[in-house]
């Protein structure tokens, strides 16, 4: 989103206005020591009415704990969906079952810039990780009935650089956005179970490298 690009560069202009001559230490910016955050994108966009489907971060919630020098840096997100539906349109009788649960996870080191008051920049390396499995199961009752079952799953990992700008709200609050080049491999195997006779995809392989400019933007709280 543009618009946290122009936020952040409002926000930094305004912090070196503020700042003084004297150094800063990390241990200033960060008075405390555990940060918790929450990716809220979506309700800034929905409270400007914007449109925040560009923020393609797929980290929902993040954690860092803060040392002398750097910093630990996580992420997590966590996906979970069912659906049953019975399906008795014209004559039919059919039962459709979904069920979807995956992860991605993030775990990395970031060293710090200190570059106001108020505005911290840092880089750091990501390790990434990601896992989904997904089960979907038709029985169709009709004539005889025939039951259509299939199974995937997905497994990845990947690494990258990241840098990050965050801006001091207070001593316990912050907002940070960040620009990532990660490099991901996955591997999917699928299977198929028609009336019980179970057959097997060939694997799939994917590998990818993506420059995510900051389009997301984190809340952040301290303790």
């Amino acid at each position: 989103m543009r618009y946290i690009y122009i936020s952040f560069i409002i926000a930094f202009n305004f912090s070196l206005g503020l700042s003084q001559k004297e150094s800063i230490s990390i241990n200033d910016f960060y008075v405390y020591k555990n940060e918790l955050g929450i990716n809220f994108t979506n309700v800034l966009g929905n409270v400007l009415s914007l449109n925040p489907n560009n923020a393609s971060s797929p980290y929902g919630l993040t954690y860092r704990r803060h040392y002398a020098k750097w910093s630990l840096r996580s992420a997590l997100n966590i996906n979970l969906d069912n659906l049953n539906e019975d399906d008795f349109e014209n004559g039919n009788f059919i039962n459709r079952k979904l069920n979807t649960i995956g992860g991605d996870t993030r775990i990395g080191v970031e060293k710090h810039l200190v570059l106001s008051k108020k505005m911290m920049f840092s880089y750091g390396i990501d390790a990434l990780f990601g896992i989904e499995k997904e089960h979907s199961e038709i029985n169709d009752f009709n004539f005889g009935g025939t039951s259509f079952i299939s199974d995937d799953y997905t497994y990845g990992f990947g690494a990258g650089p990241v840098i990050r700008l965050e801006f001091k709200l207070s001593d316990r609050m912050f907002l940070s956005t960040e620009s990532t080049l990660y490099g991901y491999y996955s591997v999917r195997t699928s299977s198929i179970s028609i009336n019980g006779n179970v057959s097997n995809d060939p694997t799939k392989n994917n590998s990818k490298l993506t420059l995510e400019l900051p389009q997301s933007l984190f809340f952040n709280i301290s303790f």
